[in-house]
């Protein structure tokens, strides 16, 4: 398995979700009576402004970052755990920077577990930092958040990683 990152093509987009549920399966070694929502489509994703990363072919992997007046947010990055711990998921955040310096862009924020090791320490180790006080535009990622109950589960953190010029 090859670790390049492309961005993603329409031939991609079916799997998505696919990927996303087997990446949501690996909370349930972590929290109680996860019941998450089905994952958005490729298509629902490929709609909405901004850029969708992916690795391997079929995909194995992908980073979907929105474009927001305020900047870009990294809304989801996930490996199939199947194909977990090679690097993957390094190597999207990467050109997820990359991708969002060449836009124009000096930031990189995103919505996290706190404590989930995979989340906020992962982010952590690749120049993330908590966002504190969380800004105001944030407030409907964290409405609706909160309509889906993720709190239960643990501690939610916004994050944001500044890029360098």
């Amino acid at each position: 398995m090859t670790s390049h990152v492309r961005p993603a093509t329409a031939a991609d987009l079916p799997g998505l979700a696919a990927v996303e549920a087997s990446g949501d399966r690996l909370f349930d070694t972590v929290f109680d009576g996860v019941d998450w929502p089905p994952p958005e489509s490729g298509e629902a994703r490929a709609a909405r402004a901004g850029f969708l990363l992916v690795v391997g072919d079929p995909v194995v992997g992908f980073a979907h970052v929105l474009s927001l007046a305020q900047g870009w947010h990294l809304e989801q990055l996930v490996v199939d755990p199947a194909h977990g711990r090679r690097g993957l998921g390094s190597a999207l955040l990467d050109a997820v920077c990359r991708e969002v310096t060449s836009r124009g862009g000096d930031r990189v924020s995103l919505r996290t577990y706190a404590d989930v090791p995979w989340n906020a320490p992962f982010y952590g180790r690749h120049g993330f930092d908590p966002l504190t006080p969380e800004p105001d535009w944030m407030t409907p990622m964290r409405e609706a958040e909160e309509r889906m109950d993720l709190m239960r589960f643990g501690r939610r953190v916004a994050m944001v990683r500044r890029l360098a010029d």
